[in-house]
């Protein structure tokens, strides 16, 4: 490989590793992530100790296993208050809830310094089981045929597009597919935004100037390219470990499924990806050329985003119709192959000759995109004019 192009790659990746934006970014989304993926531990110190409670209690039936049952893990007083009794109990420190209740009418008082939600659902919950329990006795009603009639009907639903997958599978990966989904579409934005911000920053410092001398543009291109590439893989493998091993015991890790994450699942996430922002990350740079201030750099990158963002939304949209026959024809479109195949070979049992057709186009796609962009980038990379469309034209009526 040309020793030019590796000594830029070099530079520009060290650059970027070594910078305090990387360093400092790295590290506040590692803390997110273990505060994330540990956010029910989080929510359970900021909660404190379970509540004293005491019951005053005027039913014919043991409230207290019921509220056991309901989920209350405190442990419960019986106690004989009367209401100014109980106020005055929490008001002390005594107990910190004091729950009233009578059946004539069936009634709950909760009596507690702030808001309990939870626990007045708890109570409730078990009140209207008692209630409920004694209305079954009184009816002489067989508690059998309640039970059957409350029985739900089991119903089975066999899928013939999902690749084998069933109910819960497919329910499972598609969330899981959500996830990458934001993932891929996030960092395609970010990374690819980075490349127009630091080629904006190279020619308003004039550094590009001294860059383009010791190699040429398309070195420059392909080495800007290539290095935030492979800042945003080892950025993002480090962020995925780590999210990884923090939230194996996270009960929401565990509905996303991360034992279902096959190697099959990550070959396919990392080449559509990789092919994603190839393409987008060429786009990106070509226009990114045309601009000398990051101030403008908007104005001619929203076509891109547009693109990104399109693509976005109707993976999303497509994750209940996956099989539909415009997401099918989509998925073709180079634009959108990256989160529209990946969504289909993630949910339903997509051909290979699809796939490979499909990554084909993205490769063509691509060779195109670096064939016009490096015209792009080498006539607009040293053009420092205040207007990026007049440049545009100038390049496309070959007169730059």
């Amino acid at each position: 490989m040309n020793r030019k192009f590796m000594t830029l790659y070099r530079f520009s990746l060290l650059q970027k590793l070594r910078a305090k934006s990387f360093l400092i970014s790295t590290a506040l989304m590692i803390v997110f992530l273990i505060g994330f993926s540990n956010i029910e531990r989080i929510i359970d110190w900021f909660a404190g100790d379970e509540p004293k409670i005491a019951v005053v209690s005027s039913l014919d039936a043991d409230i207290v296993p019921v509220l056991k049952e309901s989920g209350i893990k405190s442990e419960i007083d019986q106690k004989d208050y009367s209401l100014q009794e109980a106020r005055d109990a929490v008001k002390d420190g005594t107990y910190e809830v004091v729950a009233l209740m009578t059946s004539d009418p069936y009634v709950v008082t909760l009596i507690s310094e702030s808001p309990e939600q939870s626990l007045k659902t708890q109570l409730s919950t078990a009140l209207k089981l008692v209630r409920d329990q004694k209305i079954i006795s009184e009816s002489n009603v067989d508690p059998a045929i309640l039970a059957a009639l409350a029985a739900p009907i089991t119903t089975k639903q066999e899928l013939t597009s999902t690749g084998g997958k069933n109910e819960d599978e497919l329910f499972a990966a598609s969330a899981l597919v959500y996830v990458l989904l934001f993932l891929m579409y996030f960092t395609i934005v970010i990374y690819g935004g980075m490349i127009v911000t630091e080629i904006a920053n190279e020619k308003s410092s004039r550094v590009m100037e001294l860059l383009i001398s010791a190699a040429s543009p398309i070195q420059h291109m392909l080495a800007k390219i290539l290095s935030i590439a492979t800042v945003s893989i080892i950025q993002l493998s480090l962020l995925v470990g780590v999210g990884y091993y923090s939230g194996q015991k996270s009960s929401l890790f565990d509905q996303l499924s991360l034992d279902s994450l096959s190697i099959q699942t990550v070959v396919y996430l990392f080449v559509f990806f990789l092919l994603g922002y190839f393409l987008y990350a060429t786009l990106l740079a070509a226009l990114g050329s045309l601009v000398s201030r990051v101030e403008d750099a908007q104005q001619v990158t929203i076509p891109v985003i547009m693109l990104i963002v399109a693509a976005f939304m109707i993976s999303i949209f497509s994750l209940n119709a996956p099989t539909n026959q415009a997401v099918v024809v989509l998925s073709f479109i180079p634009f959108f192959t990256p989160m529209l195949m990946f969504l289909r070979v993630m949910l339903t049992d997509v051909p290979m000759w699809q796939i490979l057709l499909s990554i084909g186009l993205m490769g063509v796609s691509i060779a195109l995109a670096l064939f016009v962009g490096t015209k792009f980038y080498r006539g607009g990379v040293l053009f420092y004019g205040s207007n990026p469309l007049k440049q545009l034209r100038r390049i496309l009526s070959g007169r730059q």
